[in-house]
């Protein structure tokens, strides 16, 4: 887990990457006054529930006020985790706030358990529909997408595809939760959630793709909800 650096020294954001990622996909954005501790996905028993795993990475969150943020599945992660955590503010990014919001396809996945037939480990080298599903443009970002999708557990990924898909939880989380959303997001479509913000042309990967928009919408948005957490 990384820890906060000299720069960053302000209220204590933990972040969640979304699935098959790492904190790489943060490299790029600036967090201004707030300070990112970046919690790893650990290992996961194929038969741990989602509470369990859950609680599982919620001991590493350690400040007295934290922020939560999560992108994609992590945004989900976090959302339970503030739950958990007296309802901390939460911020996601290229997620969702309930099941409603999953695509449909998705939903049916997992309600008819045609989740379990999905071949991860071709999925997870499938460079082309990966490039489309993800938005990636540049030789630079398809490389780094390459290497996350590489360093993939397909334990875990087949895992939290079935966490993703059978989510149940019909209301938002109690807590504060502002929503960060792409209009050209072909995972999460646009039409289908209530961000707070939207970024323009912002793809799967846009904290990659448009890392300086998206640095100045996370450090608004991180501002409005240290106010709140105070």
């Amino acid at each position: 887990m990384r820890e906060p650096n000299s720069r960053n020294s302000g209220t204590r954001c933990y972040i969640l990457s979304g699935l098959g990622a790492d904190e790489r996909v943060f490299d790029q954005i600036d967090f201004g006054t707030f300070s990112p501790v970046f919690i790893p996905w650990e290992p996961v028993d194929p038969e741990q529930s989602f509470e369990s795993y859950v609680r599982q990475l919620s001991i590493h969150v350690k400040a007295e006020n934290p922020i939560l943020i999560g992108i994609s599945f992590g945004g989900i992660i976090a959302q339970e985790m503030s739950v958990l955590l007296n309802n901390r503010p939460v911020l996601i990014i290229s997620s969702v706030r309930t099941r409603s919001e999953l695509p449909l396809m998705m939903r049916f996945f997992g309600k008819s358990g045609l989740h379990k037939l999905i071949p991860v480990k071709q999925i997870l080298k499938n460079k082309n529909i990966n490039y489309w599903l993800f938005g990636t443009k540049t030789a630079s970002e398809k490389k780094l997408l390459d290497q996350i999708l590489a360093d993939s557990d397909p334990v875990f990924t087949k895992w939290a595809i079935r966490q993703i898909t059978n989510w149940q939880r019909k209301e938002p989380v109690p807590a504060k939760v502002l929503h960060i959303h792409g209009d050209y997001d072909r995972i999460f479509k646009i039409g289908n959630v209530h961000p707070d913000y939207i970024i323009p042309g912002g793809t799967h990967f846009m904290t990659v793709s448009q890392h300086k928009e998206v640095s100045q919408v996370i450090q608004n948005a991180l501002e409005k909800l240290a106010i709140r957490n105070m």
